[in-house]
């Protein structure tokens, strides 16, 4: 039986992968609230 040569992915780079992905959905979220802003502020709905 072959033995598996790859090596395990570091834990850095997991966690670089986890706060890019956390980032992103940060900022979707905010694109969001954005576009809701917009159209609310459009039908008059201000504070």
């Amino acid at each position: 039986m072959p033995a598996n040569t790859a090596p395990p992915k570091p834990w850095l780079r997991r966690l670089l992968w986890l706060l890019v992905i956390w980032a992103a959905s940060v900022a979707g979220l905010a694109v969001a609230a954005a576009v809701f802003r917009v159209f609310m502020n459009l039908a008059g709905l201000t504070v």
